[in-house]
Protein backbone atom coordinates (compact mmCIF):
# COMPACT_ATOMS: atom_id res chain seq x y z
CA UNK A 1 0.00 0.00 0.00
CA UNK A 2 1.74 3.28 -0.89
CA UNK A 3 1.24 5.95 1.04
CA UNK A 4 -0.22 9.90 0.20
CA UNK A 5 3.53 11.20 1.19
CA UNK A 6 5.66 8.87 -0.93
CA UNK A 7 3.06 8.88 -3.84
CA UNK A 8 3.31 12.78 -3.68
CA UNK A 9 7.48 12.50 -3.89
CA UNK A 10 7.28 9.96 -6.41
CA UNK A 11 4.70 12.86 -8.55
CA UNK A 12 7.46 15.73 -7.67
CA UNK A 13 10.40 13.60 -9.02
CA UNK A 14 8.80 12.22 -12.44
CA UNK A 15 7.49 16.18 -12.77
CA UNK A 16 11.04 17.89 -12.11
CA UNK A 17 12.80 15.60 -14.99
CA UNK A 18 14.34 17.86 -17.62
CA UNK A 19 12.84 17.82 -21.23
CA UNK A 20 15.76 15.58 -22.52
CA UNK A 21 15.17 12.80 -19.31
CA UNK A 22 13.34 10.00 -19.32
CA UNK A 23 11.32 8.51 -16.65
CA UNK A 24 13.11 5.26 -17.25
CA UNK A 25 16.65 6.36 -17.79
CA UNK A 26 19.51 5.59 -15.00
CA UNK A 27 19.67 8.41 -12.67
CA UNK A 28 23.49 10.26 -13.15
CA UNK A 29 25.81 10.28 -11.01
CA UNK A 30 26.93 14.27 -9.84
CA UNK A 31 29.96 14.73 -12.05
CA UNK A 32 27.59 13.09 -15.21
CA UNK A 33 25.80 14.86 -18.15
CA UNK A 34 23.76 13.61 -21.04
CA UNK A 35 24.70 15.44 -24.10
CA UNK A 36 23.96 15.03 -27.72
CA UNK A 37 27.14 14.25 -30.21
CA UNK A 38 27.18 15.04 -34.06
CA UNK A 39 28.58 11.67 -35.60
CA UNK A 40 29.14 11.39 -39.41
CA UNK A 41 26.65 8.56 -40.91
CA UNK A 42 29.48 7.60 -44.10
CA UNK A 43 32.77 7.93 -44.43
CA UNK A 44 33.66 11.58 -45.26
CA UNK A 45 37.35 12.74 -47.37
CA UNK A 46 39.29 15.56 -46.44
CA UNK A 47 37.92 18.45 -47.46
CA UNK A 48 34.35 17.61 -48.14
CA UNK A 49 31.52 19.81 -47.05
CA UNK A 50 28.87 18.46 -44.81
CA UNK A 51 25.53 17.93 -45.85
CA UNK A 52 22.70 17.24 -43.59
CA UNK A 53 22.49 13.42 -44.44
CA UNK A 54 26.05 12.83 -42.90
CA UNK A 55 25.68 13.93 -40.15
CA UNK A 56 23.55 12.07 -36.81
CA UNK A 57 22.85 13.09 -33.72
CA UNK A 58 23.13 10.38 -30.80
CA UNK A 59 22.96 11.15 -26.98
CA UNK A 60 25.55 10.16 -24.68
CA UNK A 61 26.44 10.46 -21.01
CA UNK A 62 29.76 12.25 -20.53
CA UNK A 63 31.69 12.29 -17.43
CA UNK A 64 32.98 15.41 -16.65
CA UNK A 65 35.26 17.06 -13.60
CA UNK A 66 34.40 20.61 -12.95
CA UNK A 67 38.32 21.47 -12.80
CA UNK A 68 38.57 20.73 -16.16
CA UNK A 69 37.79 21.98 -19.43
CA UNK A 70 34.20 21.61 -20.30
CA UNK A 71 32.34 19.43 -22.88
CA UNK A 72 33.05 20.32 -26.25
CA UNK A 73 29.40 22.38 -27.40
CA UNK A 74 30.43 23.26 -31.19
CA UNK A 75 27.09 22.36 -33.02
CA UNK A 76 27.92 21.21 -36.17
CA UNK A 77 25.64 21.64 -38.62
CA UNK A 78 25.69 21.44 -43.13
CA UNK A 79 28.77 23.52 -44.60
CA UNK A 80 31.15 23.00 -42.64
CA UNK A 81 34.35 21.36 -44.24
CA UNK A 82 36.43 17.86 -42.97
CA UNK A 83 40.35 18.60 -42.07
CA UNK A 84 40.95 15.38 -42.05
CA UNK A 85 39.66 11.81 -42.87
CA UNK A 86 36.65 11.01 -40.54
CA UNK A 87 35.02 7.47 -39.98
CA UNK A 88 31.39 6.35 -40.05
CA UNK A 89 30.56 6.41 -36.40
CA UNK A 90 33.49 9.00 -35.30
CA UNK A 91 32.21 11.99 -33.80
CA UNK A 92 32.66 15.18 -35.02
CA UNK A 93 34.33 17.84 -32.98
CA UNK A 94 36.79 20.71 -33.88
CA UNK A 95 39.34 19.98 -35.27
CA UNK A 96 38.48 17.61 -37.49
CA UNK A 97 35.83 19.24 -38.78
CA UNK A 98 35.79 23.25 -39.21
CA UNK A 99 32.73 26.13 -40.47
CA UNK A 100 33.83 27.08 -43.98
CA UNK A 101 35.73 29.43 -44.74
CA UNK A 102 35.29 32.90 -45.69
CA UNK A 103 38.24 34.56 -46.54
CA UNK A 104 40.51 32.16 -48.92
CA UNK A 105 44.68 32.59 -49.12
CA UNK A 106 45.73 34.43 -51.69
CA UNK A 107 43.03 36.18 -52.64
CA UNK A 108 42.36 39.91 -52.58
CA UNK A 109 40.80 41.13 -49.40
CA UNK A 110 39.05 44.38 -47.65
CA UNK A 111 41.16 45.61 -44.65
CA UNK A 112 38.56 47.62 -42.36
CA UNK A 113 40.52 49.92 -39.22
CA UNK A 114 38.57 51.88 -37.38
CA UNK A 115 39.14 54.30 -34.26
CA UNK A 116 36.42 56.45 -33.55
CA UNK A 117 34.82 58.52 -36.13
CA UNK A 118 38.52 57.57 -38.46
CA UNK A 119 37.54 54.65 -40.69
CA UNK A 120 40.37 53.55 -42.36
CA UNK A 121 39.89 50.68 -46.27
CA UNK A 122 42.65 48.94 -47.14
CA UNK A 123 43.03 46.45 -49.87
CA UNK A 124 45.45 43.66 -49.73
CA UNK A 125 46.36 39.80 -50.28
CA UNK A 126 45.00 37.01 -47.55
CA UNK A 127 48.15 34.89 -46.27
CA UNK A 128 46.04 32.51 -45.26
CA UNK A 129 42.26 30.76 -45.02
CA UNK A 130 40.05 31.69 -42.18
CA UNK A 131 36.59 30.74 -41.21
CA UNK A 132 34.29 33.62 -39.84
CA UNK A 133 36.25 35.00 -36.80
CA UNK A 134 39.65 33.31 -37.09
CA UNK A 135 42.76 35.33 -37.31
CA UNK A 136 43.87 36.69 -40.92
CA UNK A 137 46.89 38.15 -42.13
CA UNK A 138 46.97 40.53 -45.25
CA UNK A 139 49.87 41.77 -47.01
CA UNK A 140 48.82 45.16 -48.48
CA UNK A 141 52.93 45.54 -50.19
CA UNK A 142 55.76 43.78 -49.91
CA UNK A 143 57.33 45.02 -46.85
CA UNK A 144 53.83 45.46 -44.59
CA UNK A 145 51.68 42.34 -43.23
CA UNK A 146 48.81 43.43 -41.14
CA UNK A 147 46.67 41.33 -38.64
CA UNK A 148 43.00 41.12 -38.31
CA UNK A 149 40.21 38.69 -38.05
CA UNK A 150 37.31 37.90 -40.61
CA UNK A 151 34.20 39.54 -40.69
CA UNK A 152 32.64 38.73 -43.75
CA UNK A 153 33.40 37.22 -46.97
CA UNK A 154 36.75 38.60 -48.24
CA UNK A 155 36.48 41.29 -45.71
CA UNK A 156 38.86 41.23 -42.31
CA UNK A 157 38.59 43.95 -39.54
CA UNK A 158 42.25 44.59 -38.26
CA UNK A 159 43.44 44.59 -35.33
Amino acid sequence: MVRLGQALLVAVWAGSLGAQEKPDAAPLARDQRRIQVAVATRFLARGDTLRDRDVAWRDTVITWRWGTLGPDTTRVSAGWVTRRPIGAGEVLRMPAVMPPPVVQAGTAVRALYQDGAVQLVLTGTATNTAALGGPVGVRVDRGRRLDGIAVAPNTVRLR
